[in-house]
């Protein structure tokens, strides 16, 4: 397709939605008088088909050429706006008809509300006999039309026994949509038919003028309401009626041809349209927009604003808001079309099979299920280890078997080795991988995902980072190591409060504070100096002291690497928006950042990593003041972090990236993530909201529901049932409480 006729259908197509829309505004409710050119609604709609024909011709001969590409930029096409169409429009009636009902009456129906959103969405309205309107969404059926056809389409391009398919789907969908598909078939053979591409200028204008005068003369005349009522009469009413938009099938073909003579002389004359390309380019990417939204926003916002349609204001100012309207959500829909693209074919592919299936220990929180389900989508078999039955990771789909942790779990571990031979081995807590570490000679077959016991060591040891840290330039917020209830007093009287109470080497202290009958707190704070030492005495028996810190200002920021011989394979990093407790803890609402903005103290994580010589994942932890723009070093976490599945969800896909470097010790195949990206973790942020208990932190809390880049700790709708078990322990643990 050249560049010149490219343009022209991008211009005939902006036109035929305007026409549309003129069509379906021409309210008179909304208007006195009869709108200029509000009757070539249905022309245009037939344009549309035509249009669509020749288009899918043509990007399944140019790059759409498997099924795959096919589906993947069709669905992500039709569903990144039809979703939010879907859902939006039953919202608008309501509340429209609430301001304004006589907008509403007869133009609109809302009963069986579920059973109309369903099958809009499975685009099965208008199959056989049925004619469901999607509230007021009366052009969505055209759609319900076009996907069929998309259908039928690749059926008859991608399979072998395209008899058969074809067969079956137009079993399915029945005679009304299929009385329309000659018109869509006509620009289909508009852009294959190769001795119309050869037709010279004085043809193509001979043509050209031929379809602009047969037009008028169809308009003129009103040929489509001539063979309408021709067809009532012949085969009568009932049936007539039950055609619905396909009643108009006779004169429809006479206009497919009028309209395709039209595109074969204006793609022989070529347009002289490139200066106008800057303005018709981003129009007509809004067209699918302006077409599927632009009805129920009429109808709200004349309802909203409710004038005197004998006044052009009332009918000027309504159109503004919906094209205004339509404009904003194009926007939000056409940028996440690309990443609806990426998901139905990352959803529709069959990744290559890994030649060295993977072993996961740890699969009861939302880090050891994003493990599962970031190597299960790159093909790694994956074997899962649970304390309990209620594990989060045995109810995915990308598990391939699931197991219970042993008393023994070196022993466990060596005879699933044997069963399944050499293995990845990735852990998800602190205390296992020390275990493991410890096992290294019992567990020959297994290749380590995380760092051995030495370098973990240092990074366990928090005095050990600090002192790394300090050796490089990274600011450490003071801290006191006590060893006695004195040196505590003199740590008190020097420390600016509030100050965080937290272990130097928590998992060393675990086993101890349990013979002590005391719990493992990972961060105590301490307003003044009589809680610090009422804090510190609770430890005197003990012998050790948590260390003294001083609190600093400002937000979480994780910034993530993997090492490998010395050299940072992969970067990313995040914000933590939210965490539990609030003044600092678990994140529970979290915002993948781009690498530039950090990009100094990035390079800083990885000359504290190279320093440390670390090998693997790991996550360089500090809280970065906006207003002084310091950051101060919190820790460094030596393994899989808590929000893994934002990273994950981003396109940051550590666990894969991990596995190749080593597991497998190939090159990483990695791919730049996408910033901007949200994760939460629901159970957490739902106390942390009960915790705050303010108008406000509800108000953003119900909102995130709506942010069209928010995704889940849990939840993934390509993988539910983990969600299910989650709500069930939660349920289950309200019910024992």
């Amino acid at each position: 397709m050249n560049r010149p006729f490219s343009l022209y259908l991008d211009l005939v197509r902006v036109i035929s939605a305007l026409l549309v829309v003129q069509y379906h505004s021409n309210l008179r409710l909304l208007i006195s008088d009869k709108l200029p050119l509000s009757t070539h609604g249905h022309a245009a709609v037939i344009v549309f088909f035509v249009l669509s024909g020749y288009v899918i011709a043509h990007i399944t001969a140019t790059r759409e050429n498997t099924p795959l590409e096919y589906w993947s930029s069709r669905l992500a096409r039709i569903y990144s706006l039809a979703l939010p169409v879907v859902l939006l429009t039953p919202l608008l009636d309501q509340l429209g008809n609430a301001m304004a009902p006589q907008f509403y009456e007869g133009r609109t129906t809302h009963d069986l509300p579920w059973l109309r959103i369903l099958t809009s969405l499975a685009f099965l309205n208008e199959i056989w006999t049925q004619s469901i309107m999607s509230f007021s969404n009366v052009p969505y059926w055209s759609l319900c039309y076009e996907f069929w056809y998309y259908v039928l389409f690749a059926a008859f391009t991608f399979t072998r026994r395209r008899r058969l398919w074809c067969g079956a789907i137009a079993l399915l969908i029945g005679p009304k949509i299929l009385l329309l598909a000659p018109v869509w078939i006509t620009g289909v053979v508009l852009h294959r038919w190769n001795a119309l591409q050869r037709i010279g200028r004085r043809a193509g204008a001979a043509l050209l003028l031929a379809s602009c005068i047969a037009y008028a003369l169809f308009h003129r005349y009103g040929l489509t309401e001539a063979g309408s009522a021709w067809l009532r009469h012949v085969i009568g009413a009932h049936w007539h009626q039950q055609l619905a938009f396909s009643r108009y099938f006779i004169t429809d073909y006479l206009l497919a041809l009028i309209v395709a003579c039209h595109f074969t002389g204006m793609r022989a004359l070529a347009p002289p349209l490139e200066r106008f390309a800057p303005l018709i380019r981003p129009l007509a990417a809004c067209t699918f927009s302006i077409y599927l939204l632009h009805q129920p926003l009429i109808q709200f916002y004349a309802a909203l604003f409710n004038g005197d349609p004998s006044r052009p204001w009332f009918y000027a100012v309504t159109m503004l808001a919906v094209f205004a309207s339509v404009l904003a959500i194009g926007a939000v829909t056409e940028r996440q079309r690309h990443q609806w693209r990426l998901a139905i074919r990352t959803l529709l592919s069959s990744p290559a099979p890994q030649p060295l299936p993977a072993v996961v220990l740890g699969i009861d929180t939302p880090i050891g299920l994003a493990i599962i389900r970031d190597l299960g989508r790159h093909g790694v078999t994956v074997y899962g280890i649970a304390r309990g039955n209620g594990a989060l990771g045995l109810g995915s789909r990308y598990l391939h078997r699931g197991l219970l942790r042993e008393n023994d779990v070196v022993a466990q571990l060596r005879r699933l080795g044997g069963e399944i031979g050499p293995a990845a081995l990735f852990a998800i807590a602190e205390t296992d991988i020390v275990t493991l570490n410890k096992a290294r000679g019992q567990l020959p077959g297994y290749r380590f995902m995380f760092a051995d016991d030495e370098r973990m060591r240092h990074v366990l040891r928090k005095d050990l980072t600090y002192a790394a840290a300090a050796a490089i330039g990274i600011f450490v917020p003071r801290t006191w190591h006590p060893s006695s209830i004195e040196q505590g007093e003199q740590a008190a009287a020097q420390a600016r409060y509030p100050i965080v109470l937290k272990w130097a080497d928590p998992n060393a202290m675990i086993p101890l504070l349990r013979q002590a009958g005391l719990r493992l707190e990972k961060a105590e704070y301490c307003h003044d100096a009589p809680a610090l030492m009422a804090a510190l005495y609770r430890y005197q028996t003990l012998g050790h002291y948590p260390m003294v810190q001083e609190y600093c200002a400002g937000h979480g920021l994780g910034q993530f690497v993997l090492m490998k011989d010395g050299q940072a394979l992969y970067q990313f990093q995040h914000q933590r928006l939210h965490e539990w407790p609030p003044e600092g803890g678990t994140s529970t609402l979290c915002a993948a950042l781009p690498l530039s903005q950090h990009a100094v103290l990035m390079r800083r994580s990885v000359a504290l990593l190279k320093e440390l010589q670390w090998e693997g994942v790991a996550m360089v932890e500090y809280r970065y003041d906006p207003a002084t723009g310091r950051a101060a070093l919190m820790e460094v976490n030596g393994r899989f972090w808590g929000s893994l599945p934002l990273a994950c969800q981003a396109g940051a896909s550590f666990p894969w990236y991990c596995y190749q470097a080593l597991g497998l010790q190939v090159e990483v195949t990695a791919r730049p993530y996408a910033a901007g990206v949200r994760c939460r973790y629901m159970t957490a942020e739902t106390r942390r909201l009960l915790h705050l208990r303010t108008w406000r932190e509800l108000a953003a809390y119900l909102m995130e529901f709506a942010r069209p880049r928010s995704g889940y700790f849990v939840h993934d709708w390509r993988d539910p049932l983990p969600l299910w078990r989650d709500l069930r322990h939660s349920v289950l643990q309200r019910v024992k409480g």
